[in-house]
């Protein structure tokens, strides 16, 4: 499974490196575990050119297969049952299983809800076997609507199902114009996130403070702000802090990269992003750059939202084929030589503010234990990068750059 993290993560760099080559200087919040599930979940039905394009874009063909290692419990089940399904989509499937199987079991602490369907026209015939798969590895199943006679319900159902998923935070998913009678097959990706602070920010200590884009811009933003204990480290190589701040139980955690303070604070944040990589992210985040600090710590409180229109982003970064009607290979979907997929939309939404646990606030007590300690100052004023992760599998869950809260 870790080959799997280790591809939704190299995935993640790549999809934001796309999505900011027109502009590096917005607001991004992207969801690469949720995309690569989606993704997955077509792969399984992807055959041929359609299937190779995908394991490529999502470094799924990197996969290790050395079963000299640890034994895998995927590689051994792909043997017996996935011949049917195709080699390398039952392996990648499997993993998906094992990993959000992990990923449920732990939602006591926080909201984490990924809505993941496909909608298919109704005349299209759907394999049994493809549907097994998708119940089995994915946690959810395709669904049969009326795009061509009926294409006003059918938006209608996707965009309920997918406020209710998302805690009525994502409405209307798909617009009037985006979905018409010639659509065919619909992926479905909604993100939604909330979580709880281990150590959290009392609201009488948020102030307005300013927020300085260049030197010569500034906003006003709520700043919260707060003392304790947090891993931190500083980057040599970037020149930017990086932080830890765990959400409650310590199961899931937020990482703050922070470039140094510069006269273009803009660009310091676009030369930071250039030099991360999967490899680069693994070591900064390590306990070998990271330790366990007395920290004055100001974060502004922040909400973000965004839609994405994903066919013609992931056209650019090479899987074209399963949208083109005229060479599309889902025969593993259905057996109709005409499948393809029509739409891709991926539509997030985090909200970042003081709250926390009222049983988690000793750990902050501590820090007073200590005689006159040495503080280290973490002041996020200016643009950053954030990465959420889930600590045990190492699975980054969200990505996100904040240019202006």
């Amino acid at each position: 499974m870790d080959s799997l993290v280790a591809a939704n993560t190299k995935f993640c760099f790549d999809l934001l490196q796309e999505i900011s080559k027109d502009d590096h200087h917005k607001n991004v919040f992207f969801s690469p575990l949720s995309l690569s599930a989606a993704l997955g979940m077509v792969r399984l039905g992807a055959r041929n050119e359609s299937a190779h394009q995908i394991d490529e874009v999502l470094h799924f063909n990197e996969f290790s297969q050395d079963e000299s290692k640890e034994p895998d419990p995927c590689l051994k089940s792909n043997k017996q049952k996935a011949e049917s399904l195709n080699n390398e989509s039952g392996l990648v499937s499997c993993y998906f299983g094992q990993l959000l199987s992990k990923l449920d079991r732990i939602k006591t602490d926080y909201t984490l809800s990924i809505a993941n369907r496909l909608y298919g026209e109704q005349e299209f015939p759907i394999c049994q076997e493809y549907l097994d798969g998708v119940i089995q590895f994915y946690h959810t199943t395709i669904e049969s609507v009326d795009f061509r006679k009926n294409t006003e319900n059918a938006r209608q159902e996707i965009n309920f199902w997918v406020e209710c998923q998302s805690q009525g935070k994502i409405k209307e998913l798909f617009s009037k114009d985006t979905i018409n009678a010639e659509t065919v097959l619909v992926l479905v990706n909604a993100v939604y996130f909330k979580a709880k602070w281990e150590n959290y920010f009392d609201h009488e200590n948020t102030v307005d403070a300013p927020f300085c884009l260049n030197e010569n811009e500034n906003k006003s933003v709520k700043m919260m702000t707060q003392k304790g204990l947090y891993r931190i480290g500083f980057i040599e190589e970037v020149k930017a802090q990086i932080l830890e701040m765990r959400y409650t139980k310590g199961k899931l955690s937020m990482f703050v990269l922070l470039p140094s303070h510069s006269k273009d604070n803009l660009k310091a944040l676009e030369e930071l992003e250039g030099k991360i990589t999967y490899e680069n992210i693994v070591a900064w985040s390590s306990s070998e750059n990271m330790s366990e600090e007395s920290v004055v710590l100001s974060f502004p409180r922040f909400t973000l939202e965004d839609s994405y229109d994903l066919k013609s982003i992931l056209q650019d970064m090479g899987i074209t084929d399963i949208f083109d009607e005229t060479r599309a290979d889902l025969t593993g979907i259905s057996p109709s030589p005409n499948l393809y997929l029509s739409k891709i939309i991926h539509k997030t939404f985090v909200e970042v503010d003081e709250n926390g646990t009222q049983a988690a606030a000793a750990t902050g007590a501590v820090v007073s234990e200590r005689s006159l300690p040495s503080w280290v100052e973490f002041n996020a004023n200016h643009p950053f990068l954030f990465f959420i992760r889930h600590n045990k599998t190492q699975t980054i869950l969200f990505y996100g750059r904040v240019c202006s809260p």
